[in-house]
Formats: C-alpha cells, sequence, structure tokens
C-alpha cells in the first residue's frame, strides 16, 4: 500500500510537496484553510535564485530584466541571467492545484486545521507536512519555538506603471535595516511595499507612515489603493524541521531570504526535498538535504545583512558602489572597511550575476534521490 501523505497548506511549499510526492508515489491530502489563492500577502516575485526551479507555468506576468536599486546613488542592475519573474501568485497556485488534483491528489479547501484535526491527521496518515505559512500550525501548538521575522507593509497600487514594467524598483533608505520596492504586476498595477528587519536605534519609525511617505516620495500618493497587505515573514531557519512524522517547509521552517524576504523559491526547493525524503521513508534525510541546498546561500544572505548593520548609510552606498558600479569613490573613508567591503561587495554581485548554484534539479529521477544518503 502507498505511504499517505497529509499537507497542511496549500501554498508553493505544500504545492510543490503535493505535486513531488503524488509523483513519487505517495497517496497525498492538501487541507488549505482558504481557497487556493486566496489571502496572499506578498510582493508576488519569484525570484529562483539557485536557478533550480522550472520557469512558472501559470501566472506569468513578465520575466525581470532589471533591477532598479537607490541608496544615495541609483544602480542599474542587469538581471538578465537570473531567474527571475513577476505573477501572479493566486493564478499561479491556482494552476499548480489543477496540475496535482490531476495526479490524483485530494484538495480540501477551505478547511482549516484544529488541534482536533491534527491528531486525526497523526492516526490516519503516515507523514506530516506543515505548510502553512508564518502562522505555522506547528508553531502556534506550542511545538516549534518562534523565529526571527522581518515585517512588512504593502499596497496594490493601480496607476501608470509602463516606466516600469519588465523590471523592478526597490531603495534602501538611512532609518532602519530594510528596503521598499515597487513591483509592477502590469503596466497599470504594481505592489508597493516597504519590508525591514530592525530600525535603527533612536528612531520612531511606524511602518504604515513609512510607507505613506514613500507613497509621497514616489509621487504615487494619487494612485488608487486596491488593496492594502504585509505582515511578518520569517527569516531564520528552524533548527530542527523534522518532529515526529511531521516536516516544517517554506515558511514554516523560516526559510525566507534574511537579506530580502524573498521565500518563494526556497518554499517550493523545500516543498520537493521533504517529498523526496518521504518517499524514501527517511524523514531524516530532509534536514540534512535543506542545509546542502540551501544552508550555503541562506548564510550568505545572513553574512551580507550582518556586515550592512555594522555600516553607515554612505557605506553601504559604497558597498553598492563596489558591487554594482564603477568601483570605491569615497576610498579614503572607507578604509577600515576595505577589505570586507570587498569581500561583501564580490559576494553580492555573485549572487546578482546568477552565480549561485547547487546540485539539485527540478524533476529529477527517482535514482537520483540517492544524493542525500
Amino acid at each position: 500500500m502507498d505511504a499517505s501523505l497529509a499537507i497542511i497548506g496549500a501554498g508553493p511549499a505544500g504545492l510543490y510537496a503535493a505535486r513531488e510526492a503524488s509523483r513519487l508515489g505517495l497517496s497525498v491530502t492538501v487541507y488549505e484553510k482558504y481557497c487556493v489563492g486566496e489571502k496572499i500577502h506578498c510582493a508576488e516575485g519569484f525570484f529562483d535564485m539557485l536557478k533550480l526551479l522550472n520557469p512558472p507555468s501559470h501566472g506569468v506576468r513578465f520575466k525581470v530584466s532589471e533591477t532598479i536599486f537607490t541608496a544615495k546613488d541609483t544602480f542599474h542592475i542587469d538581471c538578465s541571467k537570473l531567474n527571475m519573474w513577476m505573477i501572479d501568485r493566486a493564478q499561479w497556485q491556482q494552476g499548480l492545484a489543477r496540475e496535482v488534483l490531476s495526479q490524483g491528489c485530494v484538495i480540501h479547501e477551505n478547511t482549516p486545521v484544529t488541534p482536533q484535526l491534527y491528531k486525526k491527521l497523526e492516526e490516519q496518515y503516515d507523514w506530516i507536512i506543515d505548510a502553512s505559512g508564518v502562522s505555522a500550525f506547528s508553531i502556534k501548538t506550542g511545538g516549534v519555538p518562534q523565529i526571527k521575522h522581518a515585517h512588512t507593509a504593502q499596497y496594490t497600487l493601480e496607476g501608470d506603471f509602463s516606466h516600469l514594467y519588465g523590471k523592478i524598483k526597490a531603495a534602501a533608505e538611512p532609518d532602519y535595516y530594510g528596503y521598499y520596492w515597487i513591483f509592477p504586476k502590469a503596466r497599470d498595477m504594481a505592489n508597493v511595499g516597504l519590508g525591514w528587519f530592525a530600525k535603527k536605534p533612536g528612531t520612531n519609525l511606524s511602518i504604515h507612515r513609512e510607507l505613506i511617505r514613500i507613497l509621497q516620495k514616489e509621487g504615487l500618493q494619487d494612485y488608487k489603493i486596491l488593496k492594502k497587505s504585509g505582515g511578518p515573514i520569517p527569516v531564520s531557519m528552524v533548527e530542527k524541521a523534522v518532529h515526529g512524522k511531521t516536516l516544517l517547509v517554506g515558511d514554516a521552517a523560516g526559510l525566507a531570504s534574511p537579506l530580502h524576504g524573498g521565500g518563494v523559491d526556497t518554499a517550493c526547493i523545500s516543498g520537493v526535498l521533504a517529498a523526496r525524503a518521504l518517499a524514501q521513508g527517511r524523514p531524516d534525510l530532509y534536514e540534512a538535504s535543506l542545509k546542502k541546498v540551501l544552508g550555503t546561500r541562506l548564510a550568505l544572505e545572513q553574512k551580507i545583512l550582518d556586515f550592512w548593520q555594522t555600516m553607515d548609510f554612505d557605506d553601504l552606498n559604497e558597498l553598492l558602489t563596489i558591487a554594482f558600479g564603477k568601483g570605491l569613490s569615497r576610498f579614503g573613508t572607507v578604509w577600515k572597511h576595505r577589505k570586507k567591503m570587498m569581500q561583501e561587495a564580490a559576494i553580492l554581485r555573485y549572487f546578482c550575476q546568477g552565480g549561485v548554484r547547487a546540485d539539485w534539479q527540478d524533476g529529477v529521477s527517482m535514482q537520483d534521490l540517492n544524493m542525500y544518503k
């Protein structure tokens, strides 16, 4: 008899886990709190940093050709070598759900998992994958420690964004560690948001007031607000991703980027890795594969963020100048940081040139599962 798997959550991690587990012969049932594609609160960028995933097959708005990033100066970063798309998350997840259903999986929508239901899942299924996101069921019920979060606020605006179509825009500012973004969804619509990891000492900021100020700064204050969203993003991997017969994936495992907060790619990858481990009846392989595939990248991103938090705003601009501009422009004033700054700039440039890779590929055959033994 096929091993049975219950998946809590039909977001990216849950649907990728369902698709992969079904492909590998498990009997899969997904429990989704809402309808698939509802209650999405992200900027809708699909950034496959490690180039491990196939292009999104549903809901693609455009492939990102350039990132415009501003500190004190503005830098135009070529994204042509990166796997980076703007997508409509609802359409994408609904398309994935159709794929999963066509493979014989079952999806129960509008079915929140309560402690009582979870006990039944433990009795009825061989394995459980918790893909329930930032407010993970496993965390709320007390089985998993709280993890570090970044905070976001976002508006979806209607107006003229034709000058940014095909691109994305972001900017850092002096009073917090983080950035704001303008991610077009169409020529007349964009997600505009703000995310920060920490406020600088002595500042008294409200993320929502800051977002309103940014709209004024960017000349967007008169654009129509179609939707308000945002919330916490988990940006530190859980120490333990396997708890008995339950595996944590995606945001539930704290797998969003500690540098930029994006987590779609890491969610998808973790869902596939969890499914592959369970297909072998070896949940212990999951934690090892997470560290192997995602560990180096997440550690490098944390390293850049940690260094950022030691710098003043001028030095941040200098770091970006070294990475994406024309070398040191304030050589004398940054001498104390010079060696470190050159190293961090090289890492940042390496990321943005699509240099970070791993030895895992989407859709590998059964024999390739042995790589994690």
